[in-house]
C-alpha cells in the first residue's frame, strides 16, 4: 500500500519521476503477486520527508537519504524474490533411486466384486495392482456360528437383526443380545436349544480344507488374469479374527448400549451378527482335551495356538486352490490393538504377536504353496501422537515397540517379510493435514525421547532393511475440496495429498485404500469408498487416487526429486526400469495458478499429461521435454500427472561379430570392475558409460586395440549408484553389457 503526501514543491522533476519509476516497479510487483504482499502486510511508505532532504543536503539529511534509499533496493529486492517465488523448479534424477513401489488398491469383497463395471473400473480404467482379501476364517454348518449367527439372535430363516428366535426373550440366555464366551469350553453350552461345535483342526491339511466355506471372489481371478496387463498382481490378506474357540477374554467389556448391538459391558470375547468379535488369542501353547485331534489323525490334545495356525493354512491353502492364485503377502492380525463390534482380536503385547507371528511361520513353511507367502505385520493404526506409536495404557505396545522387539528375536525378524501400518490420523498422513511427522516417526524413529515416559533412540522401520506398505485407510469427503478452502481439506484433492504423504514422507511401497466402492444413505460415495457405480471414474475421490493409482506401475522406483521455489507444490517421480517409463505426479495445493518448470536430463521426448481440479477431472493433453525442460502451469487445487516412455532403441544389446565374449566383472561392482572382451581384429577402440537412456556420462576408452582377448580397468569411483551400460565400439560394431553400481 502506498501513501502520503506530494513532494516538495522544490524537489527536482527528475527526482520525483526516479520515485515514481519505483514506486510502479514495486506496485507492479505486488499486482503479480498481491496474495504475497497481503500476507505479509508489507506497507511502502513514500513520505514528503524523503523528497524534502533531496533539496535540502546536509549531513543529517543525506543519511537519511542513504537509510531510506537502503529501504527501497529491500524493499525491490522482497518484490523480485516473491516474483521469482512464483515459479516451482523440479528437478528430477532418475538415476537415485529410492523405494521400489509394489503397487496400489483396495479391499471390497460382497458381491459387487463379481460385477462387470466393479471389475472394469478396478483394473482396466484404475489399474490397481493389489487386491486385499478378508481371511477371517468361514466353516460350513453347523460348525461355526456364522452359519446361522448367534444361536438365538438373527433368526435362522430371514437372518433379520429384528427376527429373534426367542421373542419371549430377546436379549439371549445371557441377557446381552450376543453370545459371549471365555474360551473353547463354552462350546460345550447349548444356546437357543442348538449348540455350535468346534472344528477340531488335526494334522492333515487336506482333510482340514474340508470344512472350510470359501467365498467366490472374482476379483481375485481377475487380477491374475491382468497380471501382464498391470505389470504384477499382488493378493494379500489379512485376518481379522481367528476362528472363536481359540481366543479367551482380554478383561475388557464393550463401551456402549445400542439396539440391536450387546449390552453396554458385555465382555469380550462374543458373536454377533456374523463376526468373531474381540477377545486375545490364547498364545500359552498349554494342550487342551477341547482340542484333542485323535479322531482326525492326530495324537491327542493340542493347544489354541496350534489350531490356530493349522485353520489359518488350511483357510489360506484351499483360496489358493480355489482361484488358482497364490497369496503375495498375509497379516495375522488387521488392526491388533481394537475390539470392535466386528471381527477382530487383540495383542496387547508384542510377544503375543511374536508368538503368533513364528508358529504360523513355521506352519506354512511345511508346504510348498504356502512357503512363498510373506508375512508382514503388525497391521496397526499409525498413531495420533508419540504414545500411540510406543505404548499407551496398561501396557499395551504400539508400533515401534514391535518393531523393536521383532527385530530382536532373530526368528521373528525372520518371519515377518516387511511391515505393514494403517493412515489413520490428521496431522499428515490423512488428508486433513499437511505435517508429515508421524509418518516420519515410523519411518526413522527418534533419537530423542518426544514425550516423558518414552525412551530415546527408537528406531523406525527404515533402520531393519525392510519395506513398509499401507494397507488401510479412508474417512475423506465426497468433494473434490472439502472445506472450499481446499488445503489441508478433505477430500479427493486430500486423498491425493495422502497418498503422496505416504510415499514421500512415509517411503511405503504400496498403497491400499480401505473399500474401493461404497455408497451412503442417499446414494453418495461415502467415507469409506472411493466410488461407486453411479459416480464411477468421475468420483473427486477415485480422481485423487487415480494420479497414482494408474501410471505408477509395479516395480518402478520412487526417484529422487529436489523442489526449490514455491512450497505449495508437492511433487515426486517414479521410474520403471522394465517398461522404460517415467511418471511425476505434481499437487499444487494453492488457491492460485502456479507455473512449474521440470529438469529432467533425458532426449527429448513427449509426456502425456493429466490434470485434476474442482469439477474438471482427468483432462488429457501432452508437453515435451525439450532440452531437459519441461514448462506447465497448474490450476488451483489441482494434480496433473505426466508419464512418458524413453525409446527402447537407445539402450539394445546388439550381436557384435568382432566384439564378443563381453563380460564386466565383478557386476554388481562398487569402485572397480574390469571390462573382458575378445576382438576379431585390430582397429580403434571407443568404451563408454551410457545411462538407462542411452546418453553417455563417461568415456573411458579411446584408443587401438590388437586382436584377442582384452581386460580394460574400470575406476569410476565418481558414477552415483544405479544401473548403467558399457558400451565397446569398433568402426560400425558394437556390443553392450547392463551394470549395477553399488553404493558403498
Amino acid at each position: 500500500m502506498v501513501y502520503g503526501k506530494s513532494c516538495n514543491d522544490h524537489l527536482d522533476m527528475h527526482k520525483e519521476y526516479v520515485n515514481s519509476l519505483i514506486i510502479i516497479l514495486f506496485c507492479f510487483i505486488c499486482f503479480i503477486k498481491k496474495s504475497s504482499v497481503m500476507k505479509s502486510k508489507v506497507v511502502l511508505l513514500i513520505n514528503y520527508q524523503y523528497c524534502y532532504n533531496f533539496t535540502n543536503p546536509s549531513l543529517p539529511n543525506l543519511i537519511e537519504i542513504i537509510m531510506n534509499i537502503k529501504y527501497y533496493i529491500f524493499c525491490l529486492l522482497v518484490g523480485f524474490n516473491w516474483l521469482s517465488h512464483g515459479q516451482t523448479n523440479i528437478n528430477i534424477d532418475p538415476n537415485k533411486k529410492l523405494q521400489i513401489i509394489d503397487g496400489f488398491g483396495a479391499h471390497q469383497g460382497g458381491d459387487v466384486v463379481n460385477q462387470a463395471w466393479w471389475l472394469n473400473l478396478y483394473y482396466d480404467d484404475m489399474g490397481c495392482s493389489i487386491y486385499r482379501l478378508d481371511l477371517t476364517p468361514k466353516l460350513k454348518a453347523p460348525v461355526s456360528d456364522l452359519s446361522y449367527f448367534s444361536p438365538w439372535f438373527m433368526g435362522s430363516a430371514t437372518k433379520s437383526v429384528f427376527n429373534f428366535e426367542d421373542q419371549a426373550n430377546p436379549n439371549g440366555p445371557e441377557n446381552n443380545r450376543v453370545r459371549t464366551y471365555t474360551g473353547p469350553n463354552d462350546y460345550s453350552r447349548t444356546f437357543g436349544g442348538r449348540q455350535a461345535p468346534i472344528a477340531v483342526m488335526g494334522p492333515d491339511i487336506e482333510k482340514n480344507m474340508n470344512l472350510f466355506s470359501f467365498p467366490n471372489d472374482a476379483a481375485v481371478v481377475e487380477g491374475f488374469k491382468k497380471k501382464a496387463q498391470l505389470g504384477d498382481f499382488k493378493l494379500m490378506g489379512s485376518i481379522w479374527s481367528p476362528v472363536p474357540w481359540v481366543k479367551v477374554s482380554s478383561g475388557n467389556r464393550y463401551p456402549e448400549n445400542w439396539w440391536p448391538g450387546p449390552v453396554v459391558n458385555t465382555p469380550w470375547p462374543f458373536i454377533w451378527g456374523g463376526n468373531f468379535s474381540g477377545g486375545r488369542l490364547d498364545v500359552s501353547g498349554t494342550p487342551l482335551a477341547v482340542f484333542n485331534d485323535a479322531s482326525v489323525g492326530g495324537t491327542g490334545p493340542t493347544s489354541s495356538l496350534t489350531q490356530f495356525v493349522r485353520s489359518t493354512a488350511a483357510y489360506v491353502l484351499g483360496l489358493q486352490r480355489l482361484y488358482k492364485v497364490p497369496f503375495y503377502s498375509i497379516s495375522i492380525q488387521n488392526e491388533l490393538n481394537f475390539e470392535v463390534f466386528y471381527s477382530c482380536a487383540t495383542y496387547p503385547l508384542s510377544s503375543q504377536y511374536i508368538t503368533a507371528v513364528k508358529a504360523i511361520r513355521a506352519e506354512f513353511d511345511k508346504y510348498p504353496e504356502l512357503k512363498n507367502i510373506r508375512i508382514m505385520g503388525p497391521e496397526d493404526l499409525l498413531g495420533g501422537d508419540s504414545y500411540g506409536m510406543w505404548e499407551y495404557g496398561g501396557p499395551t505396545h504400539k508400533n515401534l515397540q514391535y518393531l523393536k522387539n521383532i527385530e530382536a528375536d532373530p526368528a521373528a525378524s525372520k518371519a515377518v517379510d516387511f511391515y505393514c501400518i494403517h493412515g489413520y490420523a490428521n496431522d499428515g498422513v490423512s488428508s486433513a493435514g499437511a505435517n508429515p511427522r508421524q509418518w516420519d516417526w515410523w519411518v526413522n524413529g527418534w533419537t530423542t525421547s518426544p514425550a516423558q515416559g518414552i525412551p530415546a533412540n527408537v528406531k523406525g522401520f527404515a533402520s531393519f532393511n525392510k519395506k513398509s506398505w499401507m494397507t488401510e485407510t479412508s474417512g475423506e469427503n465426497k468433494d473434490w475440496l472439502y472445506p472450499k478452502t481446499g488445503f489441508p481439506g478433505d477430500g479427493g484433492l486430500g486423498v491425493a495429498i495422502r497418498i503422496h504423504q505416504a510415499l514421500t514422507a512415509g517411503r511405503q511401497s504400496a498403497w491400499v485404500y480401505w473399500t474401493f466402492t461404497d455408497s451412503d444413505d442417499a446414494g453418495n460415495v461415502s467415507a469409506s469408498g472411493l466410488s461407486n457405480q453411479s459416480s464411477g471414474a468421475v468420483s473427486p475421490k477415485y480422481v485423487g487416487a487415480k494420479h497414482f493409482f494408474k501410471y505408477i506401475r509395479p516395480n518402478s522406483n520412487r526417484v529422487e526429486v529436489v523442489s526449490t521455489g514455491n512450497n505449495a507444490i508437492l511433487s515426486s517421480a517414479y521410474f520403471n526400469d522394465s517398461s522404460k517409463t517415467i511418471t511425476a505426479v505434481l499437487l499444487n495445493t494453492s488457491s492460485t495458478s502456479q507455473t512449474v518448470q521440470i529438469k529432467l536430463a533425458l532426449a527429448d521426448m513427449r509426456f502425456n499429461v493429466y490434470s485434476s481440479n474442482e469439477n474438471n477431472y482427468w483432462k488429457t493433453s501432452s508437453v515435451d521435454l525439450k532440452s531437459g525442460t519441461i514448462s506447465l502451469t497448474m490450476n488451483p487445487y489441482s494434480v496433473t500427472t505426466l508419464n512418458g516412455s524413453l525409446s527402447t532403441t537407445q539402450v539394445s544389446s546388439p550381436t557384435s561379430e568382432v566384439i564378443t565374449e563381453m563380460t564386466l566383472s565383478p557386476n554388481p561392482w562398487y569402485h572397480h570392475a574390469n571390462i573382458h572382451f575378445n576382438l576379431k581384429h585390430s582397429g580403434l577402440v571407443h568404451i563408454d558409460v551410457l545411462n538407462l537412456y542411452g546418453q553417455v556420462v563417461e568415456n573411458i576408452w579411446n584408443e587401438p586395440l590388437s586382436s584377442g582377448n582384452h581386460n580394460i580397468p574400470m575406476i569410476q569411483d565418481l558414477l552415483t549408484p544405479g544401473i548403467y551400460y558399457i558400451k565397446v565400439q569398433m568402426a560400425n560394431d558394437m556390443n553392450i553389457v547392463r551394470m549395477i553400481k553399488l553404493n558403498e
